[in-house]
């Protein structure tokens, strides 16, 4: 079985070579397309240096009950704004849903923060702070959002639609994975596998994901109007 540095190790030169990958595919892409992949290419090129700190044991800074790991920290400080932020940005939502997005989700993440460092009420608050702000997103996603991602072109709506279920699934299942870590379910091997595979997901799997779609941000057809706020006629559904 291999050590949790060594995994680590290996992940990050994945992430390295799909920085690398990545930055190649852009050229593919029209140089007004490259500007929606450019933070998602350069997250994984920021996580490539994180997981090599990780697993040579940089990082780590004891806080109340337990310790922080700054590089994870980082990393997912960076990531999880930006995938919940640019799926609202795909459905056209408006300055204030957006912010409401973006503030969701870094509150999310530091519940577990609160969780893993906190005790008593603190630590109990992280799980509920997780778990109601992932049904908050879904309630914005489904609802409000999902209106004004209708007023865009078809093409960009369904591209909201992949993005905005592609997320929030394996979200789900970070969440879950959260949830049984915090209770001590898994061993030191389990959970650094776990939780280096689902980032890999998020991280390299949705930046593919953005690259390959970015075209689609392009094409707005008649009823689209500036790509980061809602047409005049669909201000009203999601402002």
């Amino acid at each position: 079985m291999m050590e949790p540095a060594t995994v680590r190790l290996v992940v990050a030169g994945v992430y390295a070579l799909s920085a690398l990958a990545l930055a190649v595919a852009l050229l593919r892409q029209p140089p007004a397309a490259r500007k929606y992949c450019y933070p998602f290419v350069a997250v994984v090129a920021v996580t490539a240096v994180t997981v090599g700190f990780r697993a040579i044991g940089v990082g780590t800074v004891p806080i109340g009950s337990g310790e922080l790991d700054a590089p994870q920290a980082l990393a997912d400080y960076l990531s999880y704004p930006l995938l919940f932020g640019f799926t609202a940005f795909l459905a056209g939502a408006s300055r204030r849903y957006l912010g409401v997005v973006v503030v969701t989700a870094v509150i999310m993440r530091a519940g577990y923060d609160f969780a893993e460092l906190g005790e008593g009420v603190l630590g109990t608050a992280g799980p509920l702070t997780i778990l109601g702000g992932y049904v908050l997103l879904v309630g914005l996603y489904f609802g409000p959002l999902a209106s004004a991602a209708e007023r865009r072109s078809p093409k960009r709506a369904l591209f909201y639609r992949k993005m905005r279920n592609l997320i929030l699934f394996v979200f789900a299942i970070l969440i879950g994975w959260a949830m049984l870590q915090l209770f001590g379910f898994f061993d030191p091997f389990t959970q650094v596998v776990t939780l280096e595979y689902i980032d890999l997901l998020l991280r390299v799997g949705f930046a593919a994901f953005v690259v390959m779609n970015a075209r689609t941000l392009l094409d707005e057809g008649s009823t689209a109007g500036d790509p980061g706020t809602l047409p005049t006629a669909a201000t009203s559904t999601a402002d």
